[in-house]
């Protein structure tokens, strides 16, 4: 072999390992999705009525920042991919962490849709699987079973319309009552990307005849693959950390 052809032969491997080092750094920029859309929540229970506004900013794989508006009070949560969340106060600058089963980034529907839960309302992360499926007129009606038995749901009921969009999921104990069911509605589609601008829950206190609160969900101003400042919220370095009870007594 001459040597002009090693030259070009080193020379087409560096060109190979160029190419391939672009490929690896471009696939995670264009993978990276970015879902923010604002809420209006209301809570009626025992003839009471509250209203919370809540805007939601989402990294696909990484953080959901949400700016919290209660009554005067705003404040920020930042939950993990790894599972942690951190409340901020920035009228005090303090910050403070909860517990996992206090909150997580699964609890909204924004971050299940975003993850593709669209299918299955995210209950294959919830540990549960699908056990049957049937036709009902024009919906599809799936029923899920957790994996691991005692808990207080035994079974999940999913109806899917037409277009395969689930408009009613409810949660059923041992017994077969209904301890939760949602309804969802006005679907819009940004980019690919298909979520419910309506959204009503109501959960059943079984060990009270007649007693149940409602939750209404309004969203609006979806945007998707629009990376705004709140995506990158981070907690301040010289926040103060308070323990979670002794923080609220403080803030509120």
């Amino acid at each position: 072999m001459m040597p002009s052809d090693k030259k070009a032969v080193g020379t087409g491997r560096l060109f190979f390992f160029f190419l391939s080092l672009w490929i690896l750094l471009a696939i995670p920029a264009r993978a990276q999705r970015f879902f923010s859309v604002d809420s209006e929540t209301k809570v009626l229970h025992n003839g009471t009525s509250k209203v919370m506004d809540k805007q939601l900013y989402y990294t696909r794989g990484g953080n959901l920042n949400i700016l919290w508006k209660v009554g005067a009070v705003s404040y920020y949560s930042t939950s993990t991919a790894f599972g942690f969340t951190t409340l901020y106060y920035p009228a005090s600058n303090q910050a403070m962490s909860l517990d996992p089963n206090m909150f997580k980034a699964s609890d909204e529907l924004l971050y299940i849709f975003a993850e593709g839960g669209i299918e299955d309302m995210g209950l294959s992360r919830e540990g549960f699987v699908l056990k049957s499926s049937k036709k009902d007129g024009a919906y599809t009606v799936r029923r899920y079973e957790p994996k691991k038995r005692g808990g207080m749901c035994a079974w999940v009921e999913v109806a899917y319309d037409q277009q395969f969009r689930p408009v009613y999921c409810a949660y059923h104990n041992k017994k077969g009552r209904v301890l939760t069911k949602t309804y969802l509605s006005h679907y819009q589609e940004e980019k690919g990307f298909t979520f419910p601008m309506r959204v009503t829950e109501i959960t059943y206190n079984l060990t009270e005849k007649n007693d149940s609160t409602i939750r209404l969900d309004v969203y609006r101003n979806l945007e998707v693959d629009i990376q705004k400042e709140t995506h990158l919220f981070r907690v301040p370095s010289n926040a103060v950390k308070v323990d979670f009870k002794d923080g609220l007594k403080s803030v509120l």
